[in-house]
Parts: C-alpha cells; sequence; structure tokens
C-alpha cells in the first residue's frame, strides 16, 4: 500500500500542475486531486484549517505539506523520503489493526 498525496486545486492552475507532475512523475505516487473552483465552503474550510489561501493546497495522508514550494522544498532538501516512510508505517499500523478486527 503505496501513500496517496490529496491535492486541492483549480484547473489551469501551473502550480498545481507543477505539484501533481512531481507526485506523480518524479515520486511515482498516486495524487487524489479535488477541484475547488465554485466549491467555496470547502475553500472557506481549507483556509480556516491550513491558513493557506492559494493552490494547490497538497496533505501527504492527514499531514499538511503546503503548495508547491513548500513540496518542492520538501524534496530538494531530502526530506521526502522520511514523510513516506512515515506514512507507510501509519498505513501499515491501520492494516494491521483492521486484520486483527477480522479475526
Amino acid at each position: 500500500m503505496k501513500p496517496t498525496f490529496k491535492m486541492y486545486v483549480k484547473p489551469n492552475c501551473p502550480y498545481c500542475t507543477k505539484a501533481r507532475d512531481l507526485i506523480v512523475n518524479y515520486l511515482g505516487l498516486r495524487a487524489e486531486i479535488h477541484d475547488v473552483t465554485d466549491r467555496n465552503t470547502l475553500r472557506n474550510e481549507l483556509i480556516e484549517e491550513t491558513g493557506i489561501t492559494t493552490v494547490p493546497i497538497i496533505f501527504l495522508g492527514s499531514e499538511l505539506i503546503g503548495g508547491c514550494s513548500d513540496l518542492q522544498e520538501i524534496i530538494r532538501e531530502g526530506k521526502m523520503e522520511m514523510l513516506l516512510l512515515k506514512e507507510e508505517n501509519y498505513l501499515l499500523k491501520e492494516e494491521i489493526l483492521r486484520l486483527r478486527r477480522s479475526f
């Protein structure tokens, strides 16, 4: 089970495209894309939750990554591997708990 990024985007946003390309093509992972165009309630909730007023807003699992420049910085600084390992560990623990409950 691979970690999944969740991105809140607007069409034709070059930063959204760049971030998606980094996740999908560079990291080889999935990006769950949510268009916030004409979804003001969701947009306002995201702003309140994250403090980020621009798109994209990127999460790895439930952890806020930030925007495109934040994603680029994490990759450039070599911190992405640790974040991915942390998320994989979380996913494995959840799967173990699910399996235990099924017995």
